[in-house]
């Protein structure tokens, strides 16, 4: 856990039931600092003996000393008290099971004293790492529900009573929920409770159904995945989440209900996974502030129609089983990143396939492309479909071709030189990378090397090959050894007894100007 200068904060840490236990204590009139592992008081309008002296080094002094630990922060809540002080902060990260009656009952008293000498701020992490199933959550973790800022909860479970009190709270800022279960109406009434919240995390977390958080006017944080991946016709969590204050949005395998016509207008980034949406209504949202959007596949839906207004977008990511249709307002970025990865299974291989890759890159023409095809091992190109594709391409043939910064390849050894012409009947990519060769490396890249310097080689290419080789001016290999210091030129005779363990790869090609 970082530790953050502060100058009226002391933070005393010890090994506690297997895990950290962290205090922060924030006094009125006194001053800490923090000097590396050394923590040095000044006190300010108080005689030296109205506050207990804190030890030097107290990580090295209390690590693994349980007992003695105990006893200093016991006998300075006490000194505290004596002294009519009220803790303003206090921050606690504890691990429990159920088994360990003595740590639940010093966390009951802890916090119970602190509700007495007036607390103002009161930060909470409880989890269970050494149990496999849910463990009861301590009641009295709600009996602080005023001063409760910032809630992290991992593996528990609780009763309707417990959440009720919650009932109580309207201050915290953050709430983490992680393995735990809660249903929705007990979900529902924590939302109620914290209309301050600005963070939400919602992690694997069994029972819930539906999240509504609307309401949540300050939420600038959201971030949900669930229980366990779900099958396919499994339904999902559904989610409503249209709060103007967002500024990030983080969502796996959820039914995300966005309104339409939303102006998120301070939403930067938005992040998901294996979501079941309304592209429509989500192409219809004001996005004026997004910097970000990353999509990532085992969509529910095989159809994307997505257009984007987002004048400030910086990187777009999409990775899928396939090819997507979207397109972006004029943006204002100089430069901006967009990053593909299409994965193609033998019955997932469209006929114009090539076609719609095309029109995507032309649609991302405003960026810096890299593009990542993978195809199963398991399916061999046809070179009849691929000809097809280049066929209907043709059909609309211009001088000008894409650049693409960066091609990385993945598919059976002898798909290489059809998914290669294919590939450059469409685009010209600027730098060429195998990935997942495993044994097969060696042979892969002697594959694709005579591919490219095929032409030089006196042989007349097939029919795809007069498409694109006439711009091809110049091919070069270059390796990368694994301490990346830096690319250099290679042939394949030195390639092939090169013995290095950890090296990269890569094919570099000179289009002719005229080309691109």
């Amino acid at each position: 856990v970082p530790l953050r200068r502060n100058p009226r904060r002391a933070i005393i840490q010890n090994i506690f039931q297997g895990s950290y236990v962290i205090v922060l204590v924030i006094l009125e009139q006194i001053r800490f600092t923090l000097d590396r592992p050394d923590i040095r008081v000044a006190r300010r309008n108080l005689a030296k003996n109205t506050v207990f002296p804190l030890p030097k080094r107290v990580y090295n002094n209390f690590k693994g000393k349980k007992q003695e630990f105990i006893s200093l922060i016991n006998n300075s809540l006490q000194r505290y008290r004596d002294q009519k002080l009220c803790v303003e902060e206090f921050g606690l990260y504890i691990s429990l099971d159920d088994s360990d009656r003595k740590s639940i009952l010093l966390l009951e008293k802890w916090i119970r004293t602190l509700k007495s000498m007036g607390i103002v701020k009161f930060c909470l992490s409880i989890c269970s790492k050494q149990s496999s199933g849910l463990i009861h959550l301590p009641s009295v973790v709600f009996e602080v529900a005023e001063p409760l800022q910032d809630l992290h909860v991992e593996k528990f479970t609780s009763d309707q009573k417990s959440y009720q009190r919650t009932v109580l709270s309207k201050h915290p800022k953050e709430v983490r929920l992680q393995k735990v279960y809660i249903e929705d109406d007990n979900f529902r009434m924590i939302i109620a409770s914290c209309p301050s919240v600005e963070t939400l995390f919602v992690r694997a977390c069994e029972g819930l159904r539906n999240i509504e958080a609307n309401n949540l006017v300050h939420l600038n944080k959201f971030i949900f995945s669930p229980y366990k991946v779900p099958l396919a016709e499994e339904e999902l969590c559904s989610i409503e989440i249209n709060p103007p204050s967002l500024k990030s949005i983080d969502v796996t395998y959820g039914n995300l209900r966005f309104e339409r016509g939303v102006d998120f207008c301070n939403l930067s980034e938005l992040h998901i996974t294996g979501v079941e949406l309304s592209w429509d209504n989500l192409s219809s949202c004001k996005l004026p502030s997004l910097e970000r959007l990353i999509i990532v596949g085992r969509l529910r839906s095989k159809e994307i129609n997505l257009f984007v207004d987002a004048p400030k977008i910086t990187y777009f990511a999409y990775s899928g089983d396939f090819i997507l249709s979207i397109s972006f307002a004029t943006t204002t970025s100089k430069e901006w990143i967009s990053v593909i990865g299409l994965t193609m299974h033998p019955n997932g291989v469209p006929s114009s396939w090539l076609h719609k890759l095309k029109e995507l890159l032309d649609s991302l023409s405003q960026s810096k492309v890299s593009l990542r095809i993978s195809i199963s091992r398991e399916y061999q190109m046809n070179d009849d479909i691929i000809q097809e594709n280049i066929n209907l391409i043709q059909e609309n043939c211009c001088d000008k071709y894409f650049v693409v910064e960066r091609l990385s390849l993945s598919c059976h050894l002898c798909s290489y030189s059809s998914l290669l012409n294919g590939v450059f009947s469409i685009c010209r990519p600027r730098k060429i990378c195998l990935s997942g060769l495993m044994n097969s490396e060696t042979m892969a890249i002697e594959c694709v090397w005579n591919f490219l310097m095929q032409r030089e080689s006196g042989e007349q290419g097939d029919q795809c090959r007069k498409f694109w080789e006439r711009d091809l001016e110049e091919v070069s290999m270059e390796i990368i050894g694994k301490n990346r210091e830096g690319w250099h030129s290679i042939t394949l005779s030195e390639l092939l007894n090169h013995q290095e363990i950890g090296s990269s790869i890569r094919f570099t090609l000179k289009w002719s100007n005229g080309a691109i």
